[in-house]
């Protein structure tokens, strides 16, 4: 607008520089403004109508904007709002997500405790009741371990299970089964009875009631005759009647340590081949102290009274009676003074020569297999702890590969390698005493013939001395 109206006042002033010449100023002046005043009211409708249109086209753009502004605050609550839910959101899924956490830990606890239930219940079954619970117990720890799926009604079923069973063996109950009679390798079918720690079995055909026990690797367990308890109160017993029974007070360990005791020839097997080597040793040593045994009656020695009888004659020169006496002597001193009486006219070193010869070959005679008594005393233990190390080996190698979950099946192991230690002391003590009685006997008997033999030949030096004759 304002270029339009300096335009028109630079056409006015050439306009009047055109007319100056023949128009007077006045009417140029008149011309020029009438012309501008046109101008100028041309322009202020134009720029009238122009600000019209503005005012026109700048409504809609107001009241669009307006509304603008007020969906902008629309949605800025609703973005406030939003957030607000947000955060209420989270703050939920915060707590379901802690819930749900609290729920898993319940849930495992619960999940242990059935499963450490269920295993305590699996290992206290009475002897017998495997046989119909077996599948249910298996069945009930598969659902447990089952982890495609919620594991609480299987938590849920165990416990009512546990529960149920606890009822009914409160008060004791019976359930048809099958059972090994002791002493008898068949399966008897029969009718156990269950009343607190104790289970009681009764065959369909023959046999007595009896108290029952497990046995170790079989289904079925034992059934132990019980001959004091009367047919009749068995029978009412297992019928649910009132009746008596008998308990044993050692809850069964009394016939556990029946089984284990077993024969002599069970224990020796025990031992392994060791304890056969000791056995064949025990034997031996057996036989050689029984030898020995008459070889010390045969070196039964005379009382000095009678010995100083004989020895009386020789020194006084009678000849015939110490021939006469020599003969009612023991064997051992007979051989010796009837070699003395032999050679009593020889000089004294001969003499004590032939004496001695005597008493050395006795020596050997009587003392023979002594030395192996007293290596059999003493190699015994030995043998027996060798066989211990071994077993022992064995067994650390088996705790080695399967561990110690069962503490009575190890100390039975340990139990078992012990035997081979057992069985050399039972052969060492009786040995080594056997050996110490013989050899005093016998160095005793020994120690009374030279006794004799130094007196014989002092008997000689005395005949000799008096001018007697020695010998008959």
């Amino acid at each position: 607008m304002r270029s339009r109206i300096l335009t028109a006042l630079a056409s006015l002033i050439l306009l009047g520089a055109t007319v100056r010449a023949q128009e007077t100023f006045d009417d140029a002046v008149k011309r020029a403004t009438a012309d501008y005043g046109e101008r100028l009211q041309k322009a202020a409708d134009e720029l009238n109508g122009a600000r019209k249109r503005i005012d026109d086209e700048k409504a809609p753009l107001l009241k669009d904007m307006r509304d603008a502004e007020d969906r902008i605050v629309a949605l800025q609550s609703e973005i406030d709002r939003l957030e607000a839910g947000q955060e209420g959101y989270a703050d939920q899924h915060r707590k379901e997500m802690t819930d749900l956490d609290a729920v898993r830990k319940n849930t495992t606890y619960i999940s242990t405790l059935a499963h450490d239930g269920l295993t305590a219940f699996e290992e206290s079954l009475a002897p017998g009741e495997g046989q119909f619970l077996t599948d249910r117990i298996q069945d009930l720890g598969q659902r447990l371990d089952d982890t495609s799926g919620p594991n609480g009604h299987a938590s849920m079923d165990i416990a009512e299970f546990l529960l149920e069973r606890t009822r009914r063996e409160l008060g004791g109950y019976s359930a048809a089964g099958s059972a090994l009679i002791d002493g008898n390798n068949q399966v008897f079918k029969g009718t156990f009875a269950f009343v607190g720690p104790e289970t009681f079995f009764l065959p369909e055909q023959g046999g007595g009631p009896g108290t029952v026990r497990p046995r170790a690797g079989s289904l079925y367990p034992v059934s132990y005759l019980m001959a004091s308890w009367k047919p009749d109160e068995a029978s009412a017993f297992f019928q649910g009647r009132p009746g008596t029974i008998a308990a044993d007070a050692s809850g069964g360990k009394a016939l556990r340590l029946k089984e284990t005791t077993g024969s002599v020839l069970d224990h020796i097997n025990k031992g392994g081949l060791v304890a056969y080597a000791i056995i064949a040793v025990g034997a031996l040593s057996l036989l050689m102290i029984v030898q020995k045994i008459g070889d010390l009656a045969h070196l039964a020695v005379d009382t000095p009274q009678a010995v100083h009888a004989f020895l009386l004659n020789v020194s006084e020169g009678a000849g015939a009676k110490a021939d006469q006496a020599v003969k009612s002597l023991k064997a051992p001193v007979r051989e010796l003074f009837v070699v003395g009486l032999r050679y009593a006219g020889s000089p004294k070193e001969l003499l004590e020569e032939h004496l001695q010869s005597v008493l050395l070959r006795q020596r050997l005679h009587f003392e023979r297999r002594l030395s192996l008594l007293a290596v059999i005393a003493t190699a015994s233990p030995l043998m027996g702890l060798l066989g211990t190390v071994v077993g022992m080996v064995k067994t650390f190698a088996l705790i080695t590969v399967f561990g110690t979950g069962n503490a009575g099946k190890l100390a039975s192991g340990i139990s078992e390698v012990l035997v081979a230690t057992e069985l050399g002391l039972v052969v060492a003590i009786p040995t080594l005493i056997a050996h110490g009685f013989l050899a005093h006997r016998i160095q005793r008997n020994l120690s009374m013939l030279e006794r004799y033999a130094l007196e014989f030949v002092t008997a000689t030096d005395t005949a000799k001395a008096a001018g007697k004759p020695v010998a008959a």
